[in-house]
């Protein structure tokens, strides 16, 4: 599956002008790129050469200045370049192939991962080489003429924590018992011939956010991802922090400061005891409000609870009013410990859960907030693990602040 025109960006500069003409969707000028990057003029030239040479960039129009002779608009080309994003969640395996925008090309959805990782690896390589095949047989190709396989730089892999970014290793995910110390960096690499990152789907999510904006390089976003459990992420100028050990944002034991049970850590009222979605489940069940699951994803099974909520179901309404009153009590914490600009929730039971819960949220979190801070939901939908996957690989190896 291995691609023939892969990038070789191996100076940093090169990386610096790239990243500063994709953020510039309509287009930039030459001089513009030169004040935005610090480079010289010259460096800045023999830069844009090369990327053009590659059909990274391409001349788009003139812009007149007020003198001298008019200004070439440079601007990235999308579609000269796929990344391929993989999720692994419990409620199935999400796969996407992207452009250098990060929009979606074409994506999979398979059976959720199972007790035999070697397998998973073998389903997720085979359903890339399908996606191939129907780019090919639908007569997608690069503006140079390389078809989907040749223009694929690499795999970004989204996973619950708790990981190993730098073995490449998936350690413990939670809600997914198979998955122990799985090297899936190696094993999906020699399944695809291609090169693959491995993070965190907090980070991955976070990354699908900002990977297409440009943000200002003080301002900090924080982001809560909803699914199977909650996590956070937070970046800074676009730049994701990780942690020592890459497990920055397990938030499921921090406490809420409600009335509920004892959690098997030893403390009171844990936002996963309100937050998980199994536990949601189970509850519903108990109480009558949900039939037996049927064969239907944990997610879509959060939805019927969010319709038997607004239906006006009081056990229903009680489980989401508890679900976003210590999903706003754990914001309101982490609002004062990272202090960020805005927060960004999302993942893929956030939508169907956000109508009910996100004034809950607003209202605890904001409370005794020092400073003006948005709360918005995500507009990625619940596809952001893949594409987040996808964005983390080109966050890797086309961002200057990604190596």
């Amino acid at each position: 599956m291995r691609g023939t025109t892969m990038l070789d960006l191996g100076l940093r500069n090169e990386l610096i002008v790239l990243d500063a003409i994709r953020h510039a969707p309509a287009g930039t000028s030459q001089s513009e790129v030169v004040h935005r990057s610090g480079l010289s003029r010259q460096a800045v030239s023999l830069i844009t050469r090369r990327l053009r040479a590659q059909g990274l960039i391409e001349a788009h129009g003139t812009l007149a200045g007020s003198r001298g002779k008019p200004r070439t608009i440079l601007r990235l080309v999308p579609s000269s370049r796929l990344a391929v994003g993989v999720h692994l969640d419990p409620a199935g395996i999400s796969l996407a192939v992207v452009d250098l925008l990060a929009a979606v090309i074409a994506q999979r959805t398979l059976a959720p991962p199972t007790a035999v990782p070697a397998s998973d690896v073998a389903r997720i390589a085979d359903a890339l080489t399908s996606v191939q095949a129907d780019l090919r047989a639908q007569g997608w190709t690069t503006p140079d003429g390389h078809d989907a396989a040749e223009a694929m730089l690499g795999i970004g892999v989204a996973s619950p924590g708790a990981i190993d970014v730098a073995r490449g290793r998936v350690v413990s995910p939670p809600w997914l018992p198979g998955w122990r110390d799985v090297p899936v960096v190696e094993q999906l690499g020699q399944a695809t011939g291609l090169p693959v990152v491995l993070d965190k789907n907090t980070n991955a999510a976070l990354t699908a956010e900002t990977w297409s904006v440009a943000q200002p390089p003080g301002d900090t976003v924080l982001y809560l991802y909803v699914g199977a459990g909650v996590g956070s992420a937070v970046s800074t100028g676009g730049r994701v922090h990780h942690g020592a050990a890459a497990q920055a944002g397990e938030i499921g034991h921090l406490p809420t400061g409600l009335d509920g049970p004892l959690c098997g850590c030893g403390r009171r009222a844990c936002l996963s005891q309100f937050t998980d979605a199994a536990s949601m489940l189970d509850a519903a069940e108990r109480q009558g409000l949900l039939g037996t699951a049927d064969g239907r994803s944990m997610t879509a099974r959060l939805g019927d609870l969010a319709a038997a909520a607004r239906g006006g179901e009081a056990g229903a309404v009680e489980l989401l009013d508890g679900f976003g009153t210590a999903l706003g009590e754990a914001l309101r914490t982490l609002i004062g410990v990272h202090d960020p600009h805005r927060v960004v929730i999302g993942g893929p039971s956030w939508p169907s859960l956000a109508p009910l819960a996100l004034p809950l949220v607003e209202q605890r979190a904001l409370r005794s907030s020092p400073h003006a801070v948005t709360i918005e939901s995500s507009l990625i939908g619940d596809g952001v693990g893949a594409l987040g996957a996808a964005a983390l690989f080109l966050q890797r190896e086309l961002s200057p602040t990604g190596r």
